[in-house]
């Protein structure tokens, strides 16, 4: 996914009020500042105390292991309806190496180049993939809970976000590419997206430049509910879900 602002934004007021430009296909995101408010105020993956980003914020999930506390929050307001049964293999596994290769301090964002090269960033995120895809484990649930463990490299890369950014495939192969083409664009994404992650931490809401990312590219999908709203309609707010 491209992404670039016009105009290119003098301060702070002009690159929050004006438009955000996404390429690939191109997405224009209209009030940027007002989408994601409102997502992290609104949306139930975001909205609360039990909510999705609530448990990543908390910091008791272990960045090494998948347990089962990990399947119930996908489920409680991301909407997965997966079954527990599915992750029984991995979690069996206990401490992953495909998640220990994956330094936590890596940022898709910010990281600099050199050091996304010399980690071999796009190898290791396809490795770990490969570990989680399977029967019952497709890429939206996997990305899912992947990115409880690496909030700030890993987006949710459910249909919604691979379909509108232009990846073909559901596969892991797609999640990187997803990645890496977010990455190609960081000159562009990473000023607004500071920006506006500035602006939600003033209002007690505290996010990753990927979950900032990804909210605004699945908000802009026009059959989710803030899509929907956005077109004038009167809408349930319903968890996120393309599954």
């Amino acid at each position: 996914m491209s992404a670039r602002l016009r105009p290119n934004p003098a301060n702070l007021e002009g690159s929050m009020g004006s438009p955000l430009r996404i390429r690939r296909p191109e997405l224009l995101v209209e009030n940027p500042l007002e989408l994601v408010l409102r997502f992290f105020s609104e949306d139930p993956s975001s909205a609360g105390p039990n909510s999705y980003d609530a448990y990543i914020g908390a910091g008791s999930s272990p960045a090494n292991r998948i347990v089962l506390d990990d399947v119930k929050a996908i489920n409680a307001t991301m909407r997965a309806r997966s079954p527990h049964a599915d992750w029984g293999a991995i979690i069996s596994r206990g401490k992953l190496s495909e998640l220990t290769a994956l330094d936590q301090e890596w940022d898709l964002f910010l990281t600099a180049e050199g050091a996304w090269k010399s980690g071999n960033v796009p190898t290791k995120l396809a490795a770990l993939f490969d570990a989680l895809l399977s029967r019952g484990i497709g890429i939206s649930r996997a990305t899912k809970v992947l990115h409880i463990k690496r909030p700030r490299l890993i987006p949710v890369c459910d249909s919604y976000v691979l379909r509108l950014v232009g990846v073909p495939g559901d596969t892991g192969a797609s999640a990187v590419a997803l990645i890496e083409h977010l990455r190609s664009l960081r000159a562009e994404l990473r000023p607004v997206l500071v920006d506006l992650q500035r602006e939600l931490r003033k209002r007690g809401y505290e996010r990753t430049l990927v979950r900032i990312a990804d909210a605004l590219v699945w908000s802009s999908y026009p059959d989710t509910w803030l899509g929907r709203a956005g077109n004038g309609e009167v809408v349930e707010k319903r968890a996120r879900s393309s599954e």
